[in-house]
Order: C-alpha cells, then structure tokens, then sequence
C-alpha cells in the first residue's frame, strides 16, 4: 500500500495499482459505513468511545485530516485504553523501549495457547502501548499471533461459530494486528484483518469484558486503509 500514500504520484500508477488503489479506498467507505451504522447504546460503557470515533471518520476521509492527539507511549498505559485512542488519529504511532526476553514471552504465549484468559492478559501487559507490537524484537511474537489468528481461530470459527472463542482473546489480537498494518508493508496482516472483517457479524456485540475492542479493531481497521492513500 506504500506507494499509494503521495498523491502526486498518482499519475505514475500502473492500472493494476489504480485497481487496489481503488479497492482500498472503497473497502474504507465500507468500514467507516459499518462504523457509522453501530447503535452506541449498545455498546454499554464504549458508547461515548464509538461516538467519537463515528465522528473522527466522518468528517476526514484523508490521514492529514485528522487532527486528534495521540497519547504519548509509555510503559504506563492500559493496552485498552491505548487501542481505543489510536483509533481516533492517524497520527504517526512511535514504539517505546521494547520489552526485554521476547523468546521466553514467546514461549509463556505457546504454553497458554489453551488458556484464552491467561494469553489476553500476557499480550494486554506487554504492549500496554500497542505500537510495540511492530518493534523488530517482537517478530517472532507478531508471527504467532498472526498464525493463531489465522489458523486455530479461523478453524474453529469455521467448524463452530464466532461464539466458540473467546471474544476478547481474539480481538486482542485483531487489534494488535491493525496497529501493525498502519506501519507494515507485509500485506498478510492486512489480509487477516480483511478476513475477520467479512467474517465477523456486521452488528456484532459480543460477550465480552472489553466490548470496546470490536469498536476499536473496526477504528484501526479503517486507519490500517487509510494509509494506503
């Protein structure tokens, strides 16, 4: 998506790239349709959170538009609270110091891989400030998620239904994961986030301790395209 982000080389584009061009923006107008579609008053205490973000992406259809603050990083900051900010500015996202031991986290996330609770709470406290998750010492993490997401999650929402996970575990880490795509150019990530979009009910409250997280996976969703033009 990179080389769609100065208009003035528009110009130069192949018809190919005009076509992903074109299928990014609409995929866009589609998220930000879904976004403007949710019922805040079903979303309990998040409703003041998705009103805000409905009218961030209301009035600004381009990155530079967007004038919200984002918060600074620090190693302070609830991993919530965080997603739920970025998603309302398409500001530049800056990585703090990393986190120490990425290969015994790593293996702390395989041996709960069975114990969605455990796994959102291990995730939640390593990137307190989600751009973490893009740092270079976090590669292999960002590859296990990305094959939870894409391999156990998938299947057992395939075989059973969405209500067969845990809803927070996984969006989790759908967020992570849009956080991510705002500053990657490996496509696959954008490619899960695709996936569970088409895959997950358009109105989708779920059970969950943190119902903001479906609200914020669509707010970076929507900032993830917004990067590609």
């Amino acid at each position: 998506m990179r080389p769609f982000r100065n208009q003035n080389r528009e110009w130069q584009m192949s018809a190919r790239e005009a076509a992903i061009l074109g299928a990014v923006r609409q995929r866009f107008s589609d998220v930000r349709d879904r976004i403007a579609g949710l019922t805040p008053q079903a979303f309990g205490e998040a409703a003041d959170y998705l009103k805000r973000l409905q009218q961030s992406l209301s009035t600004n259809d381009r990155p530079d538009d967007n004038t919200e603050r984002v918060p600074v990083g620090s190693a302070g900051h609830d991993c919530i609270a965080a997603l739920c900010a970025i998603s309302l500015t398409s500001a530049q996202l800056h990585p703090t110091i990393p986190a120490t031991d990425s290969a015994q986290f790593l293996e702390l996330l395989k041996e709960c891989q069975n114990d969605s609770e455990k796994s959102f709470r291990l995730l939640a406290e390593r990137f307190s400030w989600p751009p973490n998750f893009s740092l270079s010492t976090e590669t292999e993490i960002r590859e296990h998620v990305l094959m939870r997401l894409m391999v156990h999650d998938r299947a057992r929402i395939e075989e059973r239904s969405i209500a067969s996970v845990d809803a927070d575990d996984l969006l989790l880490k759908l967020n992570l994961v849009a956080v991510h795509s705002r500053e990657s150019d490996d496509l696959r990530f954008l490619d899960a986030l695709n996936y569970y979009y088409e895959l997950l009910p358009t109105n989708w409250v779920p059970r969950a301790r943190h119902v903001s997280l479906v609200v914020s996976f669509l707010g970076l969703y929507a900032r993830a395209l917004q990067c590609g033009f």
